[in-house]
C-alpha cells in the first residue's frame, strides 16, 4: 500500500512538474518574439543614425587631412604677422571658439599657432565638445564673413587658414548633426539596455527549463522505480536481516572498545576546557615572545603557565602536530625547538613578519614552504622594486624582502593596512599610485643585519622574529 501511494505521489508530481514546464515554455516563446521586435528596431535605429552622420562623416575627415598637410612655413608666415588679413582673423576665431579658447586676440591666435602639436590637436578634436552656444557663435561668424570661410578667398590671404577655415565649417555641420541624433542615440541606448535585459530573461527560462526536464526526468525514474518498489523490498527485508545479524555480531566483539571510547570522550572534554586558556598562551607567545632567546620564552612561559594552570605548556605542541613538524623539517627548517617556534610563528602570525636571519636558514626554509604561493624573492634597492611590490599587490601574491636593514617608506601602508574601498575592491595608496589590493598578498620582511633600525611606531606593525643561531638552537640541531 505504501509503495502503491508513492507511485501515485510521484505521477502526481511529474504532471505538475509537466505543467509548470509548459508555462515557462508559452512564457519564453513571448519573451522570445519580443527580443526579436527590439533587435529589429535595434538596428533600424542604429542605420538611421548611420545615415545622417554619413553625409558629413567624410567631409569632416577631409577638412582633419587637410590641417594635417599644413606646412609649418605657412603657420609661420602667419605668426610672422603684425596684424592679420580680416579673412585670418576670422577664420583663427572660429577655430579658436570652438576649441573652447573665449581670447581671440592676435596674441591669443598666435599664441595658439606657435603650441608644439597644434596640428594633431586641431586634428584629434572631439566634435562632442562643442556646446550649442559655441556652434551658435561661430555659426553666425561663418554667415556674416562668408569670404573668411571661401577656399578661394581665403587661400589668397593664407595658404594655413584654408584647411582652418574648412575645418571650422565642418565642425559646425558635424555639431548640428549630432545634435540631431542625440534623441535617437538616447532611444538606441534605451532598446539595447531592454535588449540585454530580455536576454537575460530568455536565458533564465531556459535555464529554470532545463531545471524542470531534469526533474521531470528524475520524477520519471522515480516512478518506475516506485512501481517495481514491492517487489524489491522483500529482497530488501532479507538483506536488512541479515545486516542486522552481522550488526550484532560486531557489537558483541566491539564491547571491548567501550572503556578506550570513554577516555578519549574524557581527554576531548578536558582540551575543550583548557582550549580558551591554552590560544590565550598561543597568542601571548606569538606577541611578546617571537624576538626573544630560549631562555627568556621559558621563563615567561614557565611564569604565565602557573597563572594559568597549564604547567609545563609548549607553544609547539598546541600549535602543531607531528606530521606537520616533519614537514617544516624537510623543507629546510632546523629541527631545534628555537626554529620550529619560528616557524609556526611566521605562519601564524597577524601582522607582517619581520625575521632577523643572519645565518640566511629561516630565509631559505620560508622559500621552501612559499614556493607554490606565487613567491617573489626581492631587495629595497632593486631597480624595479616599486613595480614588483606593486604586481604582487595587485595580484595577490607572497613577496619577501630581503636586506631589509631600514623598512622603505613606500611599506608603511601595507604595514598598517591603510585599505580604503572603491565601490567593490579594495585600494592601497602607496606613493602617488593608488591600485587595487589583493586579499591574497602577504609580505615578509628579512634582514641578515643582527640589530636592524626599527623606529618605535614601526615596532606595533610588525612581528619582529629573531631566529638567529644560538649556542643551544645550535646544539639542538647537532644531535
Amino acid at each position: 500500500a505504501d509503495a502503491q501511494a508513492h507511485a501515485n505521489q510521484a505521477l502526481a508530481d511529474i504532471t505538475q512538474a509537466m505543467d509548470m514546464a509548459a508555462e515557462q515554455k508559452k512564457e519564453m516563446k513571448s519573451l522570445e518574439e519580443k527580443l526579436s521586435e527590439e533587435k529589429v528596431k535595434m538596428e533600424a535605429r542604429k542605420a538611421d543614425i548611420e545615415d545622417k552622420l554619413s553625409n558629413i562623416k567624410p567631409i569632416l575627415e577631409s577638412a582633419k587631412e587637410a590641417v594635417g598637410s599644413i606646412r609649418n612655413d605657412h603657420l609661420t608666415e602667419i605668426k610672422s604677422l603684425k596684424a592679420p588679413p580680416e579673412a585670418v582673423r576670422f577664420c583663427l576665431t572660429a577655430v579658436l571658439r570652438l576649441m573652447g579658447q573665449e581670447d581671440t586676440s592676435w596674441n591669443a591666435m598666435k599664441m595658439f599657432l606657435g603650441k608644439k602639436g597644434v596640428k594633431e590637436e586641431i586634428q584629434n578634436f572631439d566634435t562632442r565638445k562643442i556646446t550649442p552656444e559655441t556652434r551658435a557663435a561661430v555659426a553666425a561668424i561663418i554667415k556674416d564673413k562668408p569670404s573668411s570661410f571661401d577656399p578661394d578667398s581665403i587661400r589668397k590671404a593664407s595658404q594655413a587658414a584654408a584647411p582652418l577655415a574648412a575645418w571650422a565649417k565642418a565642425n559646425v555641420l558635424y555639431s548640428e548633426v549630432l545634435e540631431s541624433v542625440s534623441p535617437m542615440e538616447k532611444d538606441l541606448k534605451k532598446l539595447t539596455t531592454n535588449l540585454d535585459n530580455s536576454e537575460k530573461k530568455v536565458k533564465k527560462l531556459r535555464d529554470e527549463l532545463d531545471k524542470l526536464d531534469e526533474r521531470v526526468a528524475a520524477l520519471r525514474a522515480d516512478f518506475a522505480g516506485r512501481t517495481q518498489e514491492a517487489v524489491v523490498l522483500q529482497m530488501e527485508l532479507q538483506q536488512a536481516e541479515s545486516t542486522l545479524e552481522a550488526a550484532q555480531s560486531l557489537i558483541g566483539k566491539l564491547s571491548g572498545e567501550k572503556d578506550r571510547w570513554d577516555s578519549t570522550v574524557t581527554e576531548i572534554t578536558k582540551s575543550m576546557e583548557t582550549l580558551p586558556a591554552n590560544c590565550v598562551m598561543a597568542a601571548a607567545f606569538i606577541t611578546y615572545l617571537a624576538s626573544t632567546a630560549e631562555d627568556v620564552r621559558a621563563k615567561f612561559l614557565e611564569s604565565w603557565g602557573g597563572i594559568l594552570n597549564l604547567p609545563n605548556w609548549s607553544f609547539k605542541s598546541f600549535m602543531s602536530t607531528e606530521s606537520e613538524l616533519l614537514i617544516m623539517k624537510a623543507e629546510g627548517l632546523p629541527a631545534d625547538d628555537l626554529s620550529m617556534e619560528n616557524g609556526l610563528v611566521v605562519q601564524y602570525s597577524v601582522p607582517v613578519v619581520f625575521a632577523v636571519d643572519p645565518s640566511t636558514q629561516a630565509s631559505n626554509w620560508l622559500k621552501n614552504h612559499l614556493k607554490d604561493q606565487k613567491l617573489e624573492v626581492t631587495t629595497q634597492d632593486d631597480p624595479r622594486f616599486n613595480n614588483t611590490l606593486e604586481l604582487a599587490v595587485r595580484f595577490g601574491k607572497t613577496l619577501i624582502i630581503e636586506e631589509v636593514d631600514r623598512i622603505h617608506s613606500v611599506l608603511y601602508p601595507l604595514l598598517r593596512r591603510d585599505l580604503f574601498k572603491q565601490g567593490p575592491r579594495w585600494v592601497v595608496q602607496i606613493g602617488e599610485k593608488a591600485f587595487d589590493y589583493n586579499e591574497e598578498f602577504r609580505l615578509f620582511l628579512v634582514t641578515r643585519a643582527a640589530e636592524p633600525f626599527i623606529a618605535p611606531d614601526t615596532a606595533s606593525l610588525i612581528s619582529l622574529i629573531n631566529v638567529t643561531t644560538t649556542r643551544s638552537g645550535l646544539e639542538g640541531q647537532l644531535l
